[in-house]
């Protein structure tokens, strides 16, 4: 029997065991991955993004406190994770700007670092950059609802990093320091959590195999509903969070004799995004019209027909930013807020959840992990007491933390 089994091997549950553990935790712990490896689901599959930028405090704290875990990584850890501190740069329309100008105070309130800048100043940080629209024939103009950029929001502190590396660095280093108190084991998928008189007993491996433990850590990302749903959790008892595809496509550079290797993460028209990934570009943006469910296939078509049409615009010679590469992954949608559920189930003793984070689950993990191990070993956040904000009671309660900073 173990003391906690934690459900999923991803950057979520590799922060928790973690940090589980430098908190003086003194259980034996049970990790399950339903892949042959950790960290290859949406760990893997995400855009490797870090920011700062946010509309609610409780994700600024937590991306703050982890965007410099992640820069102190390799001394810490000994190994590199790809971590580029180029930063974020957001573009708004003259009807968002004043928005940002009001907001500014806030962040600078609470700590991040952030920078207005005027639109002639943009192609400084990103070559060939076209705030304005003269270069648009009357066609387009009819084809496209585009408008000058007027501003940009521009975060120093925000990175890019390879998400899988800090994940699989977290379980080893656990290993490794405490012999004998972890187990991991590949390719044992979870089907249910066993759940009696509001209790956890343990968990169901599909195929019929029960595991007991005190308690049940769930890390699982896309899958958590599921996995409720299988437990025969109620509705009005579970949690809104759902599988949404994601995907990001990796295109030839803009053919102008620029180097675009350091530029920031640029958000441009209708939520299109773009990093460097080497001497290429990774591309994304949220399709709001994508239904939820668990595929994850691409479509050239969504890039080619749509978003690199925005990248024409915006920058001089991006008709030659031509797909090299293209995958889809997961995101856990909390649609109640968009924002994470951590803490204890109100109605299952010892039922921990860690999840929904809605696409910010990578670059919050240190924060994620920190604070429900404290949630468990302690029982309450102490680093971080915003996270007890984002405890799974406030959804039925109709204490939303909504966050509108989403892409």
């Amino acid at each position: 029997m173990y003391d906690i089994i934690v459900v999923g091997g991803g950057i979520i549950g590799g922060s928790a065991v973690y940090h589980l553990f430098e908190k003086g935790y003194a259980g034996k712990v049970l990790v399950l991955e339903r892949n042959n490896a950790l960290a290859q689901e949406s760990t893997s599959l995400c855009a490797g993004g870090m920011r700062n930028i946010w509309s609610t405090e409780v994700n600024m704290k937590m991306t703050i406190y982890s965007i410099e875990h992640f820069k102190n990584f390799r001394e810490n850890f000994g190994i590199s994770i790809g971590f580029e501190q180029n930063g974020y740069l957001f573009t708004y329309y003259e009807k968002n700007w004043q928005d940002i100008v009001d907001f500014k105070p806030v962040w600078d309130k609470a700590g991040v670092n952030v920078e207005l800048i005027p639109p002639e100043d943009i192609k400084n940080i990103v070559p060939n950059f076209r705030p304005d629209l003269k270069h648009l024939g009357k066609d387009i103009l009819k084809t496209v609802s585009v408008s000058p950029i007027v501003g940009g929001l521009f975060g120093k502190d925000c990175a890019i990093f390879n998400a899988t590396t800090p994940a699989q660095t977290y379980f080893d280093f656990s290993k490794d320091k405490y012999p004998g108190r972890i187990d991991i084991e590949l390719n044992k998928e979870v089907e249910k959590i066993i759940l009696d008189e509001g209790k956890v007993k343990g968990i169901v491996l599909r195929g019929g195999k029960e595991i007991f433990a005190d308690k049940v850590l769930l890390t699982a990302g896309a899958w958590s509903r599921q996995i409720l749903d299988n437990s025969d959790v109620p509705d009005d008892l579970s949690i809104p969070v759902v599988p949404i595809k994601r995907v990001l496509y990796v295109v030839l550079p803009p053919l102008n004799g620029d180097k675009y290797n350091k530029i920031p993460l640029t958000v441009i028209d209708d939520g299109v995004y773009f990093r460097p990934e080497g001497d290429n570009l990774v591309v994304g943006r949220a399709d709001p019209e994508q239904l939820p469910g668990f595929s994850t296939e691409p479509r050239r078509s969504y890039y080619e027909d749509f978003m690199n049409l925005y990248m024409q615009i915006r920058i001089k010679g991006a008709e030659y930013c031509r797909i090299q590469n293209m995958w889809g992954g997961l995101y856990a949608i909390n649609t109640a807020d968009h924002n994470a559920l951590i803490g204890e189930h109100p109605d299952f003793d010892n039922l921990f959840l860690c999840t929904g984070f809605s696409g910010h689950g990578a670059m919050e993990a240190p924060a994620a992990g920190l604070s429900i191990a404290e949630i468990i070993e302690c029982g309450k956040v102490e680093t971080l007491p915003e996270v007890q904000s984002l405890n799974i009671r406030r959804i039925r309660d109709k204490k939303l933390i909504e966050e509108t900073i989403v892409i």
